[in-house]
């Protein structure tokens, strides 16, 4: 479970994904740092260095430590399918509520947004097993996936 700690965001210089661990800069900015995976010349001393990006703020993503049913990690701000009844939902981070918990009480955590999403039926609800469902994009590359059906 230590993937949860992991982030991902857009580079700035080249817009590419970058995942790693992130930096809060005192100016404001964050960076993304992760070890060199490309050591030239497969040297051992290379092993020790981090490298870091530059990233745009609102594309940072933390991962939830969830795998979908293909075995790939589940980001906050990914889209996932839901194959049993072809829906599309935006995985989120903040305050939701339990369906099943009687008191109403907020919880705060990684939770599936299907108020955005096409085909739901709010009289219907749904649970979902990660199981069943499968990442399919991310609102920054993807956001037609939560566009409401004409």
């Amino acid at each position: 479970m230590e993937d949860r700690y992991l982030f991902k965001a857009k580079r700035i210089d080249n817009g590419e994904w970058e995942i790693g661990s992130l930096i809060a800069l005192p100016t404001g900015e964050y960076e993304i740092s992760n070890k060199c995976n490309n050591p030239p010349d497969c040297d051992p001393m290379w092993d020790k260095v981090v490298i870091t990006h530059k990233v745009e703020p609102p594309t940072i993503c933390q991962c939830t430590g969830l795998k979908d049913k293909n075995g790939n990690m589940i980001w906050e701000n990914d889209v996932i399918k839901y194959h049993f009844r072809d829906l599309y939902a935006q995985i989120r981070y903040g305050e939701y509520q339990n369906c099943f918990d009687s008191q109403k009480a907020e919880h705060i955590g990684f939770y599936v947004d299907w108020s955005e999403s096409r085909n739901y039926r709010k009289d219907l609800g749904y649970w979902i097993n990660m199981v069943n469902a499968e990442v399919v994009g991310n609102i920054f590359d993807n956001a037609e996936l939560l566009e409401s059906e004409g």
